[in-house]
């Protein structure tokens, strides 16, 4: 899936990883509602002496098809604003899954 959605959005020259952590390993404000509580996120490094960069898709959960594009969205976009990577996300999505 990862490598599906890498090369839709042109992030060829990145490596792309997943890493599980745990999810009590993260603090939710007690206002968030319980199937809200979840945390995926993407953290992004340049590896020096190589022409790659490297990106850490972080998930206390399964991930599912439309976190990949989420994340990978913000990898490919890093100046886009949360809804925008939201708006985006919501398209792709729904395109793939009307062409499957």
């Amino acid at each position: 899936m990862i490598d599906k959605w890498q090369k839709i959005l042109s992030l060829n020259d990145w490596t792309i990883v997943t890493e599980p952590i745990e999810p009590e390993s993260v603090t939710y404000d007690p206002v968030i509602p319980v199937e809200d509580r979840y945390y995926v996120g993407v953290q992004t490094k340049h590896l020096p002496g190589f022409n790659k960069q490297m990106a850490t898709i972080y998930h206390d959960r399964e991930l599912t098809e439309r976190d990949v594009i989420h994340e990978l969205l913000h990898v490919r976009y890093p100046e886009w604003t949360e809804k925008q990577v939201n708006e985006v996300e919501e398209l792709l999505y729904n395109i793939n899954q009307n062409e499957n």
